[in-house]
């Protein structure tokens, strides 16, 4: 008798045991691979890099629209106004297309620094606490310079063999390729060059410590 008591005993204890051990298991949330303050985004990057293009077409198109009928350039005046809206309206039109990375992928949009007024430059402003890059739909093939506005010394470089990872939970198989700065903590103006295998383009940053 006394031997059924003490096993039944240790049965019960070895359930108790497993079911705490169960909602530990299920009650552990881990840690998100993309957070607001740990990523860009390439859409961002490719975004602004078409709004500065706009912004400068528009400014020739000013200058362009000042050249009178009666100068030997006018029509070619007229000629480059013409091509500069049919790009315009291609980079707006790309522009549009973009997708959000909460929309697109389930993670919150990324925490970018106020950009102060006036701007001291015209750059997109970042956080120093990123560590990824979160790739647009449809990117395949991503590598990205960082380098110093001051001295062109490098701050982060990956390329071709650097992973692309899978971000766990995001909608339509969203990806991203970590990365790691060569200068931790840099502070000030730099540039991003984003090479992909669609395209290749450099935007001016400003890189700020988070609060």
């Amino acid at each position: 008798m006394k031997k059924h008591i003490l096993t039944l005993f240790c049965l019960s204890l070895i359930f108790v045991t497993n079911t705490s051990c169960d909602n530990d298991d299920e009650g552990t949330t881990p840690e998100p691979v993309i957070t607001a303050t740990n990523y860009i985004y390439e859409g961002d990057l490719r975004g602004f890099y078409l709004t500065t293009e706009i912004a400068q077409l528009n400014a020739d198109i000013d200058i362009w629209n000042q050249v009178p009928e009666n100068d030997p350039g006018y029509e070619e005046a007229q000629e480059n106004i013409e091509i500069a809206n049919l790009q315009i309206g291609e980079y707006e039109s790309e522009m549009s297309t973009i997708p959000t990375p909460d929309s697109a992928f389930l993670i919150p949009k990324p925490i970018l620094p106020p950009v102060p007024t006036p701007s001291p430059c015209v750059c997109y402003y970042l956080y120093n606490s990123i560590e990824n890059i979160v790739l647009l739909p449809g990117t395949d093939q991503i590598s990205i310079s960082i380098y110093s506005y001051n001295d062109e010394s490098n701050i982060v470089n990956t390329d071709s063999n650097t992973p692309i990872e899978d971000i766990p939970g995001s909608k339509n198989n969203g990806r991203y390729q970590p990365f790691t700065f060569e200068q931790p903590g840099f502070v000030g103006e730099a540039f991003i060059v984003v090479q992909s295998d669609s395209d290749s383009y450099t935007i001016h940053v400003n890189f700020e410590k988070l609060p």
